[in-house]
């Protein structure tokens, strides 16, 4: 490639947008990982590094991602990350590991990228953080589940009430016919 070449407008305007892109990825707080089609991770942005407290020194490729993630919630994420590799993008919620991450709850989304061939060549994973609304959920849970109690045993009382109210309309009875 010749000097002309390396310096023309529309590379310019490529190598512009570029880093537009970069600054976008790396100041977003949201998680933005990518990986090669062989699973390798080979990029973090800034919010997920800090997410995962990763240093910029830390060699990325030797951090175990799926170890961030509680055990029960795994076959999850790499079931979502498998149908990533096959070519469909996934949404899956999962649980960290406290020392995984500073957010306890997030949702990912996995999304395949292709070459013109149609070939997946990487896979796009970003997640959020959704410990607010994941711990919402689980109050309103554990609400509705205090409120079925709650109603169980007052219909238990309510038959014991009316199974009471019965026996003295049946004394009652007995007494104005003796």
């Amino acid at each position: 490639m010749d000097n002309a070449t390396n310096n023309s407008p529309e590379r310019r305007v490529a190598e512009e947008e570029l880093a537009q892109y970069k600054q976008i990825v790396e100041s977003t707080p949201v998680c933005i990982k990518v990986f090669d089609s062989a699973g390798k991770l080979i990029f973090i942005n800034k919010g997920g590094r800090d997410e995962h407290d990763i240093k910029d020194t830390d060699d990325i490729a030797k951090w175990d991602w799926v170890a961030t993630v509680k055990p029960e919630y795994r076959p999850h994420v790499l079931e979502a990350f498998k149908k990533g590799l096959m070519g469909v993008s996934s949404r899956v919620v999962m649980e960290h590991t406290e020392e995984g991450s500073n957010h306890e709850w997030c949702e990912g989304i996995i999304s395949p990228i292709k070459d013109e061939s149609d070939k997946v060549t990487l896979l796009l994973f970003y997640s959020i953080d959704v410990t607010d609304r994941e711990k919402a959920e689980a109050e309103i849970i554990k609400r509705e589940q205090a409120m079925r109690q709650r109603n169980d045993e007052l219909a238990e009382m309510n038959k014991i009430l009316i199974g009471k109210d019965s026996e003295m309309a049946e004394i009652k009875r007995k007494k104005d016919e003796a």
